[in-house]
């Protein structure tokens, strides 16, 4: 079977404002090299699959940023549009349905396209080895991270014990969303808890055969819709984006039936860069432990985030803090506090701030 990448990359990015906007999210934020996200993980996929067989899957209004960034890399005609956001469950079975319309048949591969991984040797060789697993079992297939701190942030899977030296894929037994920091401390003295890193991996039967069973409403509204238009996005696919639920394939599907799940234990470091502190992870520390992207002079400062785009930051006696911003914003808060700007983005919806966003 032919063998296909798809990049989800319709997000916001709400957790590293002022740096990712709704018209520029953190995929294009760019990362080591001035390299962006997004084009780091297309680089990591095509060590798998070829260029032509590597899609990206977006939101009609980030198209055009999408084709600008990514059209050197993958043929302009594998940016597929949708509609509108409606979580990732939308987002997969419009990309399935799509790509089983002109390939007939395959096996997927889905990828957040603003996952951080360094090691893209093990990267490549575990979605090698689960295109193969869900080739063999014509079913689908998650790859887990073994974890390397108590994350409280990121979703876990609980796998079956493996059966041999070096077998790497297993059963899954159930899925743990964002436990509790205590909690989290105990998964990860087990070896049979992984980090859910959101990589689906399934044949196209597999995949629509899941999506009808558990979402019928997604598969009936869209796959009539497809009929309806051969190509780009009919008013039909928009009134079927509509008319569904707004769900997560991991709730909507996944958790459903993950029994008949495998698991693809990875050895790879994984980081879904979820804030603005863990982006810093990306950068070198310099000698006063400061991790900074931009023009910076500071005096006494030291253990902090420095983030500046288009503007100079000077900062005088701070210490463990975030300083990020742009030419229109700047953000200063606590490094253990990133988490809360969500909610500053919401404070900033509220309060009619919308050109900010």
């Amino acid at each position: 079977m032919q063998r296909f990448a798809v990049l989800m990359a319709g997000g916001s990015g709400t957790r590293l404002w002022p740096l990712s906007k709704e018209a520029s999210p953190k995929q294009f934020i760019p990362v080591e090299d001035n390299c962006p996200m997004l084009i780091q993980t297309i680089k990591r996929l095509c060590r798998v699959v070829q260029p032509g067989q590597c899609y990206i899957i977006t939101s009609r209004r980030l198209a055009d940023i999408t084709g600008k960034t990514a059209g050197e890399y993958i043929p302009r005609e594998n940016i597929l549009s949708e509609p509108d956001r409606k979580n990732t469950a939308a987002c997969i079975a419009y990309a399935t349905l799509l790509l089983k319309k002109k390939h007939k048949e395959g096996v997927l591969c889905f990828v957040p396209a603003d996952g951080y991984v360094k090691d893209t040797e093990n990267y490549a060789e575990t979605l090698q080895l689960a295109f193969e697993t869900a080739e063999r079992t014509n079913g689908l297939v998650v790859i887990g991270v073994k974890p390397s701190y108590p994350a409280d942030g990121y979703g876990y899977i609980h796998v079956e014990p493996v059966t041999g030296t070096g077998d790497k894929a297993s059963r899954v037994l159930n899925f743990i969303e964002k436990p509790s920091r205590e909690a989290a401390e105990k998964l990860i003295r087990s070896d049979d808890y992984l980090w859910n890193c959101g990589i689906v991996v399934g044949t196209t039967d597999a995949i629509i055969r899941n999506v009808k069973e558990y979402l019928p409403a997604h598969y009936t509204k869209l796959s009539d819709a497809l009929n309806k238009e051969d190509s780009g996005v009919s008013d039909a696919v928009e009134r079927a984006y509509g008319e569904i639920q707004s769900i997560s394939f991991d709730n909507g599907v996944l958790e459903k039936c993950a029994r008949s799940l495998y698991a693809v234990r990875a050895d790879f470091d994984w980081d879904d860069i979820g804030s603005i502190d863990a982006l810093a992870k990306t950068l070198k520390a310099d000698s006063d432990g400061n991790r900074v992207k931009g023009r910076h002079i500071g005096i006494n400062t030291t253990n902090s985030v420095i983030y500046g785009k288009d503007i100079a930051i000077c900062t005088i006696d701070v210490d463990n803090m975030i300083v990020a911003g742009t030419k229109d914003e700047v953000l200063v808060c606590p490094r253990n506090k990133s988490q809360r700007i969500k909610d500053l983005v919401e404070k900033l919806k509220q309060q009619g701030h919308e050109d900010l966003l």
